[in-house]
């Protein structure tokens, strides 16, 4: 009788490992439930708001963050190096001194199509006049073109503006208001 038992035991359990086995095999790398946060810096006595980490409930993934040079003000997007399986915490840091304005869970391996896309806006300086009319779009995979919602600051007309140029990722997608307007919103959009 336990002899018996133990063989059904033992072959309920293996019946579970074969169940179990291929199912964990075939599961998607897709973050979900990813938590992000920035951190301060020290290097020295140089203190700057520039580590970002993300955390995620499921899935395998990297860090990527939108930095900006304060000095400049101009925009840019760093990927951690290392991919991490959840619930880890993946993180990577901006440029020396630069700040971390968004950051962002990065499917690893990356996924198929345009995906992963953050946008940002910067200033133009044309000579004296100064705009916040320049838009930049940046994926994690894909083809993609940036798109641009523009306004005329003295008629309160809004218009588009598509960018000339499609971009490969991880590549930065850029284009400009007319002189003198300002950028309301800036996507990718694909190509």
């Amino acid at each position: 009788m336990i002899r018996h038992s133990f063989r059904t035991l033992a072959a309920v359990v293996v019946g579970l490992l074969v169940l179990v086995v291929p199912a964990q095999a075939g599961t998607q790398a897709t973050p979900t439930g990813c938590t992000t946060w920035v951190e301060w810096v020290q290097e020295g006595s140089n203190y700057y708001y520039g580590r970002g980490n993300v955390q995620c409930d499921t899935g395998r993934y990297k860090v990527k963050i939108v930095c900006r040079n304060l000095q400049t003000g101009q925009g840019y997007v760093v990927y951690g190096t290392q991919a991490v399986n959840a619930p880890n915490t993946a993180t990577t840091t901006c440029y020396s001194g630069n700040v971390a304005e968004s950051v962002h869970a990065v499917q690893d391996p990356p996924a198929t199509g345009v995906t992963g896309c953050v946008s940002w806006m910067e200033w133009v300086h044309q000579g004296s006049n100064h705009y916040y009319g320049e838009g930049n779009a940046q994926c994690d995979t894909g083809r993609y073109k940036v798109k641009i919602l523009c306004r005329n600051l003295q008629t309160g007309q809004q218009y588009v503006v598509y960018g000339t140029q499609a971009v490969n990722a991880p590549g930065v997608a850029t284009a400009y208001c007319y002189s003198g307007n300002v950028a309301q919103t800036v996507e990718a959009v694909p190509q």
